[in-house]
């Protein structure tokens, strides 16, 4: 299953050329997941901070860029759960641009649970784990056998890239 939210792209999101500047597409993240929390957790994001003192500050980002977002459009931001281990959790996220359907954005985050007052990881506990792995969908894509991999016109394999339509 998948979370989505929705984020109107604003001026202070945009840079002198009038698209989203390049690290406002990871505060979109961050945004639908604080969202993720206020929406399907027994506890807000804020009451996690403050109240139970845990945070899950990032530790890995994979990101690819494909298409601008401008000021004033609408960004889809669907997030999926992907992976939730010991203390650690990886979330995909995908940020469209609603009037088109666009994909703009695509991210891996990977994120630690920790104490905040001892600044150490801390395992999942059962009830954070519950709620992630309600989002938990096996995001792994299908394996291309060789005898099936692109080929160019002389005959041989040549790497797919994101020019190549795919």
């Amino acid at each position: 299953m998948a979370y989505t939210s929705i984020q109107k792209i604003r001026f202070d999101d945009v840079d002198g050329a009038g698209i989203v500047y390049y690290p406002r597409f990871l505060h979109l993240c961050h945004a639908a997941f604080e969202d993720f929390f206020d929406d399907v957790a027994p506890f807000g994001y804020p009451q996690l901070i403050r109240d139970r003192r845990l945070g899950f500050p990032t530790v890995h980002i994979e990101a690819d860029f494909k298409a601008p977002l401008s000021y004033g459009d609408i960004a889809v931001v669907t997030l999926s759960v992907v992976r939730v281990g010991t203390s650690s959790m990886t979330i995909a996220y995908e940020v469209c641009r609603k009037r088109d359907s666009t994909v703009c954005f695509t991210a891996a985050i990977t994120a630690v649970l920790i104490d905040l007052d001892t600044q150490r990881s801390q395992p999942i506990t059962a009830e954070l784990r519950a709620v992630l792995e309600r989002y938990l969908v096996n995001r792994a894509p299908p394996a291309t056998p060789a005898s099936k991999a692109p080929t160019s016109t002389d005959g041989k394999r040549r790497r797919v890239t994101e020019s190549d339509g795919e």
